[in-house]
Parts: C-alpha cells; sequence; structure tokens
C-alpha cells in the first residue's frame, strides 16, 4: 500500500472527515502523520520530489520566465486575470509536458532494449 500523499510505502491510519458524518472513520493510507494531515486537509504537497520531477520543475522554471520577459512586466500584482492564467497555463503546462516526454523518452530506451 502507498501512501495517498507522497506515494512512499504506508500503513494505515484511522483517520476523521469533519465534514462527512457518514464515513466519519475512514482507513487512509498514509506514511505519516504528517502526511495524513495533508490529505485530510484536501491539499496535496509534493513531498520530497524525484530528479524527473526535479527537472520538470527546472523546466517549468524556465518557460516562466520566458513568459515573463515576454509579457514585459515583473510586477505580477499588476497582472490582469487573463495574463495570471496564462501565466499558470504556461508554468502547469510546461511541468506536465517535461514529464511527458522523460516518460517517452524512457519508454523509447526500454523499447530498444527489449527484444522484439
Amino acid at each position: 500500500m502507498r501512501c495517498r500523499t507522497c506515494d512512499r510505502p504506508a500503513v494505515h491510519w484511522l483517520w476523521w472527515h469533519p465534514l462527512r458524518t457518514l464515513r466519519a472513520h475512514w482507513t487512509v493510507p498514509s506514511c505519516t502523520s504528517v502526511c495524513m494531515a495533508i490529505w485530510g486537509e484536501g491539499r496535496r504537497a509534493m513531498v520530497d520530489p524525484n530528479e524527473h520531477e526535479r527537472a520538470a520543475m527546472a523546466t517549468a522554471s524556465e518557460r516562466a520566465g520566458e513568459f515573463i520577459e515576454a509579457l514585459g512586466q515583473t510586477d505580477m500584482a499588476r497582472w490582469t486575470p487573463e495574463q495570471w492564467r496564462q501565466f499558470i497555463e504556461v508554468v502547469c503546462g510546461a511541468y506536465v509536458d517535461a514529464l511527458c516526454e522523460q516518460q517517452a523518452a524512457l519508454n523509447a530506451a526500454l523499447a530498444r532494449a527489449r527484444p522484439a
């Protein structure tokens, strides 16, 4: 069983959701009480990103910088809602694209290594 927050090996923890009284006690797989608390609050935090996630973050950071330079306005407090939406789209898209590219490269390498 894997932790629902960070995907590490987990143990079962009893957890109570205050907004769902019909399901007062769930068994939530978590590795620590910290991950259990994070999951319980409805947040997802990246705990100990791996090398692929760090590389994707670096790619997303580069794209964010390119976006800001192209926009020509570094004061984020003055951005319009549309500029914010575009910024988030650029950052999230770059992160996901980088992970997909890494997976595609890994799949290609595996396909070459495995006999047909």
